[in-house]
């Protein structure tokens, strides 16, 4: 009896110990990674210097690039959680600059840009654009380009800086309306998304994510780059650079913060009103405009301004200025010459 009771508790001992080497290995090779991913970001950092300015605003540093010439500057603002908008708006810029002059933003959170310690309520998000554009010496009058959740805070700068915007370009926006009678999500939904955007920044922290595009899954193959017609209308370092800013930024507190707040954030846009004769042109993907209630928000926006246009664009996914880049252009530019 004696005899079986050592035998226990040996066997016992001997699966403590293997559990904790197991353990201790597991700890040791995400140690590993994590040093991996600091490193490979900082040979990023190295490699994929800023191509603008970065401006002290608020606090923080904020980067801007701009480039050509023109009696009015487009500025473009990205939608959400996008790594690099310098890259996003790449099939944009890269004509209308040859018109005029543009600038690409990155809020923090994003891109070249620190992340802030400042909130992301939609003030302080607009007053910040607002302040980077006058400190780079960026002159009014401005045509604002948003994409998506962009949308809001470029209609927010046209109501607080009505006097400095020329125009104003939507892509699949975010309607302000849109979320006055939405139901809120659960409590379930809203902690699976919290799970689920702790998952993707642990993985990009800990190195796991960059492993995995160098070996098995390459970036091209993410949504991320799929969805963006596989970034096959900018240069081949675009794809590197989005890729880097990707596992650099992905889901930081900003960016999450920023998902948080966007009802919020809209309602806030909401109640200050419209933008009433500032041209207004409305770019609907076809894939909004599939679905009822994307429709119906697209077609409500055309009411932000007495001078507003909607363009559907068959074919196109939301990210329409991978597809269609020239229906876009061409809006910006008709805003632009029109005196």
């Amino acid at each position: 009896m004696e005899a079986q009771v050592r035998n226990g508790n040996r066997k016992y001992k001997k699966t403590i110990s293997r559990k904790k080497k197991i353990i201790l290995g597991i700890l040791i090779i995400l140690l590993m990674g994590v040093v991996c991913e600091q490193a490979g970001e900082y040979s990023d950092k190295i490699k994929y210097k800023p191509v603008g300015q970065l401006i002290n605003v608020n606090g923080h540093n904020m980067h801007i690039f701009a480039e050509g010439e023109g009696r009015a500057t487009v500025v473009f603002a990205s939608g959400w959680a996008v790594p690099s908008p310098y890259v996003d708006f790449y099939p944009l810029y890269n004509e209308i600059s040859k018109r005029t002059r543009i600038a690409v933003y990155d809020r923090p959170g994003y891109g070249w840009s620190d992340v802030a310690d400042t909130p992301r309520d939609i003030d302080t998000i607009t007053t910040e654009i607002h302040e980077l554009l006058e400190k780079s010496g960026e002159k009014p009058p401005y045509i604002l380009v948003g994409h998506s959740i962009g949308s809001l805070e470029m209609l927010r700068f046209a109501q607080i800086y009505k006097n400095e915007v020329k125009g104003v370009v939507l892509i699949d926006g975010s309607n302000p309306d849109m979320y006055s009678n939405r139901v809120k999500p659960s409590t379930f939904a809203f902690v699976r998304a919290s799970i689920f955007h702790k998952t993707i920044f642990l993985l990009n922290k800990s190195g796991i994510s960059r492993l995995l595009f160098n070996t098995v899954y390459n970036y091209s193959s993410t949504v991320l780059s799929t969805a963006r017609n596989n970034l096959s209308l900018a240069p081949d370092s675009f794809v590197k650079l989005d890729e880097a800013m990707f596992l650099r930024t992905c889901l930081n507190s900003n960016q999450v913060d920023e998902g948080n707040n966007k009802e919020k954030n809209a309602l806030k846009v909401l109640s200050n009103g419209y933008i009433k004769d500032i041209p207004l042109r409305i770019i609907t993907s076809e894939e909004l405009n599939n679905y009822k209630e994307s429709k119906e928000n697209q077609l409500n926006l055309k009411k932000w301004s007495t001078d507003s246009k909607q363009i559907i664009v068959k074919g196109a996914g939301h990210a329409v200025h991978w597809s269609h880049p020239e229906v876009i252009n061409a809006e910006i530019l008709d805003i632009l010459n029109n005196k």
